[in-house]
């Protein structure tokens, strides 16, 4: 299984049983690197779901290779320009913790998508995601620097410039996730809330309520479209 993001490749492969046994990431430009360390296995099926549609990889027109697109996950009421990671995702918690499901995709773009008991899509929202806040404070601004983000949530109220804006973008993210939880709850009281993504672990540490978190959802979710 291979998912192509905004950011990185990530790779999955997976045994006869449908146990994941080996996975493997790298930024876009480092594929060929992964591509020389995956070429000695002979892979029966092999799966590409991507959101970046000028990267070809050595497995791309393969005759055991399968293109997912959106259109090809089998939930309901997807729309046609609604991102594959973000279908395949959602597929793929609500096969594994049940529906109704909100998924939280903590990554270069942060992405909810909502799916009641029935498989419909009930919406979703799309922001950038946490890193894509700080560089953006940066780049579009003449005075404000570069910072990184805080392992520990940082307080609320600030005396210095870097502070105000890790504690700015921090609390204000996480106040409105929490809004969109909130929300999704008082509709759906039995739902499972999970979270994936690169930034999922550091906003649970950050206190963000949610049921779980799993890094391998698109990969379940390509799982149950083959």
């Amino acid at each position: 299984m291979l998912a192509i993001g905004n950011t990185r490749i990530r790779a999955a492969v997976f045994d006869r049983d449908r146990q994941i046994v080996a996975k493997y990431a790298c930024v876009h430009q480092d594929l060929s690197q992964l591509e020389a360390e995956l070429c000695d296995r002979n892979f029966v099926k092999i799966a590409i779901a991507s959101v970046v549609t000028d990267i070809n990889t050595c497995w791309h027109g393969l005759g055991q290779t399968q293109i997912i697109r959106t259109s090809d996950v089998p939930l309901q009421n997807l729309y046609p320009t609604m991102g594959v990671d973000r279908a395949l995702a959602a597929l793929g918690a609500g096969e594994i913790y049940g529906y109704p499901v909100l998924v939280i995709d903590a990554g270069t773009a942060l992405t909810l998508t909502g799916i009641d008991a029935n498989q419909n899509l009930v919406g979703g929202a799309i922001v950038a995601g946490l890193r894509s806040q700080f560089t953006s404070l940066h780049h579009h601004t003449a005075a404000l620097p570069s910072v990184i983000i805080p392992e520990d949530l940082p307080p609320r109220w600030a005396t210095n410039t870097t502070d105000a804006m890790q504690g700015g973008v921090a609390h204000l993210f996480l106040s409105g996730l929490q809004s969109y939880i909130d929300d999704w709850r008082s509709q759906f009281p039995d739902s499972q809330i999970i979270m994936t993504g690169g930034d999922s672990d550091r906003l649970k540490h950050w206190g963000l309520s949610v049921d779980a978190v799993n890094s391998d959802l698109i990969f379940w979710g390509m799982c149950h479209c083959q």
